[in-house]
């Protein structure tokens, strides 16, 4: 091997090495959105100091589209209102991103049953 390629080749490792770690950075903090569904209940909500805006951190059973369940921690800037259903769109690392109320017909059917034996 000549001593001018293996600079190269280290260059060439180096920049694949690079590349899939923003590759991966960028799906984790980007990447396809997940979906999780809950119930609101503000005797699980907690104010907490003032950041970014949110004022209120719940910790809330979530459920998926299939009914599997999992915790779910997420903040709001104000309370909300007690029993409304919750559509919550989560990101790899970053968690829940977006949320919006849903009337319980809306939820996928095992996702509103699983919810709804509480």
């Amino acid at each position: 091997m000549r001593a001018r390629s293996k600079p190269l080749i280290a260059l060439a490792i180096a920049a694949a090495v690079a590349a899939a770690l923003v590759g991966a950075a960028g799906w984790a903090l980007y990447g396809e959105s997940g979906y999780a569904y809950v119930r609101i209940d503000n005797a699980q909500a907690s104010a907490i100091e003032p950041r970014a805006g949110m004022k209120c951190e719940y910790r809330l059973e979530a459920v998926d589209a299939s009914g599997a369940k999992s915790g779910m921690t997420f903040q709001t800037e104000r309370e909300l209102r007690d029993g409304a259903y919750l559509k919550l769109e989560t990101k790899p690392l970053r968690g829940v991103v977006a949320w919006e109320e849903q009337a319980p017909e809306e939820l996928p059917d095992a996702a509103r049953a699983a919810l709804e034996e509480r």
